[in-house]
């Protein structure tokens, strides 16, 4: 049997998780803001012919999105743990982050807490690291430049860092938020989504060819939870992630 082959419905049910965590984003954006018109950059790069591309007609329906927004616990604080490593532009904190008493440190709510405690079974590890150039702060440096994006820089474990190729930017016309799709700059066969809004993010990073499979969640502008997983036991919650809304 051939290898590349065999894998290729695995990496085709990842590109469509992936999207699926660019469409909760899409439906956040168009809660919180009005009509807003939108550009799109396409980057000429070389085409990637062993992942499906993330088009409309291959994209998940959008997950419905409760109208109540849920509510952060009294004691939840932002940046809950110290700084163990950092470079320029992360900082990672050295916690367990599926340990439940990190958790606790971690989650906005106990709906958060708990699906945070189910997920533990799904994922190899979880880690909070606090970004110190997200990718707003990129856009909006480009835009007073007047040169393109085409690099970002995401976090990986332990001081680990990825160096993404931008293939495609859907961005909205303020350059506040948006979505990037790229791949690893060493590893032309990975797939790479990102979608920001502000200082929040989300992104996915798959590439079969070494086994680097993570997803980084959103926690507040800033910070990102990175967790790690096996591509063929994990699968994403139903209608995706709760959406959360701050209240300082």
């Amino acid at each position: 049997m051939n290898t590349a082959s065999s894998k290729r419905p695995t990496v085709w049910r990842l590109a469509l998780f992936g999207v699926l965590l660019i469409a909760i984003f899409v439906v956040v954006k168009s809660l919180n803001s009005p009509s807003t018109a939108h550009q799109t950059e396409p980057v000429t790069t070389s085409q990637n012919t062993n992942l499906p591309s993330l088009t409309a007609t291959n994209a998940p329906t959008t997950p419905r999105v409760a109208a109540s927004p849920i509510t952060n616990r009294a004691d939840f604080q932002l940046r809950p743990f110290p700084v163990a490593n950092e470079s320029t532009a992360h900082q990672w904190t050295s916690e367990d982050g599926k340990d439940t008493n990190v958790i606790q440190r971690l989650a906005h709510n106990d709906l958060e807490y708990q699906r945070m405690v189910e997920e533990n079974n799904r994922i190899k590890r979880r880690q909070l690291v606090y970004r110190k150039d997200t990718a707003a702060a990129l856009l909006q440096r480009s835009r007073l430049s007047g040169e393109s994006v085409t690099q970002l820089t995401l976090p990986g474990f332990d001081g680990q860092e990825y160096q993404i190729n931008i293939d495609r930017a859907d961005l909205e016309a303020s350059k506040q938020s948006g979505t990037f799709t790229g791949r690893l700059a060493d590893k032309p066969n990975s797939i790479v989504t990102v979608a920001f809004k502000f200082g929040r993010e989300a992104f996915t990073v798959m590439s079969p060819e070494d086994g680097t499979y993570l997803q980084g969640h959103p926690r507040e502008p800033g910070e990102i939870i990175i967790t790690s997983f096996d591509p063929d036991t994990y699968s994403p919650l139903p209608g995706g992630e709760p959406i959360r809304t701050s209240q300082r």
